[in-house]
């Protein structure tokens, strides 16, 4: 029988996330760290949101970084399905690849 006092609750997708370490954490345990960059066009990269996006392209140079500075650093180009961006990281930054 169940307690009327306590209504079920919907399950929440799980989110997975990165952690200051760049370890990540959840279902794509399969990632490594690895530095802004060492990233190549090809490498699989998984986004703050668990989304797996394909790196088309990697250029150095100096950028506005994720930090909110200006600064040298790397803009990394990715698409997933139909999504696209444009990463601007420090280059000693740790992202999750996919191992190969």
């Amino acid at each position: 029988m169940a307690d009327s006092n306590h209504p079920v609750q919907p399950s929440r997708p799980e989110v997975v996330r990165i952690d200051h370490g760049g370890w990540i954490s959840g279902p794509s345990a399969d990632a490594e760290p690895v530095e802004a960059g060492q990233v190549r066009p090809g490498d699989v990269l998984v986004l703050d949101d668990g989304t797996r996006a394909e790196v088309t392209d990697v250029r150095h140079g100096d950028y506005w970084l994720n930090t909110g500075c200006h600064g040298r650093g790397v803009a990394i180009g990715w698409r997933s399905g139909s999504s696209s961006g444009v990463l601007f990281r420090q280059a000693s930054e740790l992202l999750p690849r996919l191992a190969s």
